[in-house]
């Protein structure tokens, strides 16, 4: 399922109740190495906001809420706040365990991972190892 959230915020600019919002792809977000500091900007973009405007620096006062999350993200949502952080990190590690996963599959015709812990730690460790190497 695709980690999906609605991201909006609402403060006044002119006397006039703004509430600009967005769906945005978090597989997609984090594959392409933006953070949590890029939403502000995207936010603004997707609702024809100006970045170099009045209007952007009082929405940059406003804090950012978050709704709706889909997949994994629904876990990391609370009270219109969402841990970015933890998200990120949960996702990494879903996306090692599927690779870890499919090589024990292949290799050891282990289909249920999570039913041999140590070969599971014993493969999150060579997985980390090797990336530390590359």
């Amino acid at each position: 399922m695709k980690n999906n959230i609605v991201i909006s915020v609402e403060f006044y600019f002119k006397g006039e109740k703004l509430s600009p919002s967005m769906v945005i792809d978090l597989d997609d977000h984090i594959q392409t190495q933006r953070g949590y500091d890029s939403l502000y900007p995207l936010l603004a973009r997707s609702n024809n906001i100006d970045l170099y405007s009045y209007e952007y620096e009082i929405m940059l006062a406003e804090e950012l809420v978050f709704s709706e999350a889909t997949g994994l993200a629904s876990a990391f949502i609370e009270g219109g706040e969402f841990d970015f952080v933890a998200f990120e990190q949960a996702l990494q590690d879903e996306n090692i365990t599927k690779v870890i996963s499919q090589i024990a599959s292949d290799h050891l015709s282990v289909d249920d991972l999570s039913s041999q812990p140590d070969l599971k730690a014993a493969l999150l460790e060579a997985f980390k190892h090797g990336k530390k190497s590359s």
